[in-house]
């Protein structure tokens, strides 16, 4: 019982205790806060991208193998709920202000970037991509009424005699189209996947009518596509079957063993092989950027929850030096050097049990009100923490996760008691006869 109570003398009296107290309460508090937000970004881009490109995507399709034979094994899977064919091309949008010119067919995409940017033009059945991706939210999601489509139910009718294109908000208004304008695209008409750019032959210039915007919250994705109707591409390159299938699955369908099974099922029964690519695989780069970056930061704060225990151990290496006497009165009244330790160790433990508790309250509350104090500095300094022109979300995200405060707690309590071990060691064995020696 002394051991407590003589605990509590040394930490109430020797207020210098406090400043261990808030450092591991400071490391506890960004351990928590920043991973909640990587955590809570890496799951709204998760969600937006699986919104896009669905739960599979069914790729590498040779250009012999039409179509409605894909669909049909796709279909007779249990675990595949609905597909949306797509024909994939690049192309090479031309700005308002600068007139398209035809290029020679045998120049190669890489000589047009500096003169238009590059995108990918997805050709799509609206009423089969309306109930697969989330095309349906992304029409309505412009803040603009006058950026809408009009018409969301058929948003790529052919307006006065010319095919219709979707842009996304972002490049109508850098670029200075309008809806009911008129664009011009070079078509990029590839040998292989869209993502293959060693064969593209260049055809000239195809002029649409823009029929609206489109916002996906994404700001990667809305960069780079564009929407156009897939028979209008068919007609324009001349292609007959889809580049790729979007699948959406039943819920709770592993998307991995699905993919496995599609792409045994699609071998055996049209002898072609393609590949059957679950959203996070489509996705691996986006995500993994973001997880690495999460796994950075977290070795980076890792250190200074290692400042903070050294701030600990100084303490009470202080502590110790100060209580030499203590020391030797306990140790002449019997106490033993176990005894003599477990009071230091109770000291460093209990500095970080407030530490931990403190930290992880202000880690939750500040996660939770994160947005709310954006807001407020935006409105007041306009400060953004979380540009939404950067990351493009409309609020700042977190994810509380347990496990992880759970962690990180125990972690920092851990490297309490073990830095405390080594003063509290230190105190174990002094001798009792020096500090009373000139008592």
């Amino acid at each position: 019982m002394y051991r407590v109570l003589l605990a509590i003398r040394y930490l109430l009296a020797r207020p210098i205790n406090l400043l261990g107290v808030a450092g591991i309460a400071l490391g506890v508090w960004a351990l928590i806060v920043v991973p909640s937000i990587f955590s809570g970004y890496l799951r709204e881009v998760g969600r937006h991208l699986q919104s896009s490109t669905a739960d599979l995507s069914i790729v590498s399709i040779p250009a012999d193998v039409p179509g409605d034979d894909i669909a049909a094994v796709l279909r007779a899977d249990p675990d595949v709920r609905g597909l949306a064919p797509r024909i994939v091309r690049r192309g090479m949008l031309h700005p308002p202000q600068a007139p398209a010119r035809s290029r020679p067919p045998a120049r190669g995409l890489d000589e047009l970037v500096a003169d238009a940017p590059l995108v990918t033009l997805l050709g799509i059945d609206p009423d089969a991509e309306l109930a697969i991706t989330g095309l349906g939210d992304w029409l309505r999601m412009p803040d603009h009424p006058e950026l809408r489509v009009p018409d969301p139910t058929h948003p790529l009718r052919d307006r006065d005699g010319r095919p219709t294109i979707l842009l996304s908000r972002q490049r109508l208004e850098r670029d200075g189209f309008a809806p009911g304008g008129t664009v011009a695209i070079t078509i990029a008409d590839g040998g292989g996947e869209a993502s293959d750019t060693r064969s593209f032959q260049l055809d000239p210039p195809v002029h649409f009518t823009i029929g609206g915007a489109f916002e996906s919250s994404f700001a990667a994705f809305d960069g780079l596509n564009v929407f156009a109707h897939i028979d209008t591409l068919r007609e324009l390159t001349g292609t007959r079957t889809a580049s790729e299938f979007a699948v959406r699955l039943r819920p709770g369908a592993d998307p991995d063993r699905v993919a496995r099974r599609i792409e045994r099922e699609i071998a055996s029964t049209l002898d072609v092989w393609v590949r059957a690519r679950t959203w996070a695989e489509e996705n691996s780069q986006q995500l993994d950027a973001v997880a690495h970056q999460r796994g950075l930061m977290q070795l980076v704060l890792w250190v200074i929850m290692l400042v903070a225990g050294f701030v600990v151990y100084a303490t009470l290496s202080m502590m110790v030096t100060e209580k030499t006497r203590d020391i030797g009165t306990l140790s002449a009244m019997g106490a033993d050097s176990f005894g003599v330790a477990s009071v230091f160790v109770a000291c460093g433990t209990a500095v970080a049990v407030a530490g931990a508790a403190l930290g992880s309250l202000a880690g939750v509350l500040t996660s939770i009100h994160l947005d709310d104090f954006n807001s407020l500095l935006r409105s007041w300094f306009d400060i953004d923490l979380f540009p939404v022109r950067v990351y493009n979300l409309r609020h700042v995200p977190y994810a509380i996760e347990p496990q992880w405060i759970a962690t990180v707690s125990l972690v920092s309590i851990a490297v309490c008691v073990l830095v405390a071990g080594i003063p509290a060691w230190r105190a174990a064995r002094l001798d009792p006869i020096e500090p009373l020696r000139y008592e």
